[in-house]
């Protein structure tokens, strides 16, 4: 999955793009943590009853002008679409609740 300006989730009906008051000093006090390549990573696991477990990935290029978002297995081998599991209420409502913090936080722009 490449950069692009604008991300969303799988089966999401929400757009971001990284906000243009993020600095990286912003992306570390919301939980990002900077790759050896030099990009900044929040990887947050979502307690779930899937079988092999899910997290939540964004992460935002060195430049912190394009990003990338996707929920993946616990191994991080296979993407997962939350939409489409079963009893997935409460992992949508943690999802959501973590975006509204980053953009409470001007760390993301919901488009």
């Amino acid at each position: 999955m490449a950069f692009s300006t604008e991300a969303s989730l799988k089966g999401f009906n929400r757009q971001f793009k990284v906000s243009s008051e993020c600095k990286p000093y912003t992306l570390r006090d919301n939980g990002f943590v900077e790759t050896s390549g030099g990009n900044y990573l929040y990887k947050r696991p979502l307690d779930s009853t899937h079988r092999a477990g899910l997290v939540l990935k964004v992460t935002v290029n060195q430049k912190i002008n394009q990003l990338k978002i996707s929920t993946v297995t616990a191994n991080g081998l296979q993407a997962v679409n939350v939409e489409k599991l079963a009893n997935n209420e409460m992992v949508i409502e943690k999802i959501n609740f973590i975006f509204d913090g980053f953009v409470d936080r001007n760390v993301l722009v919901e488009v």
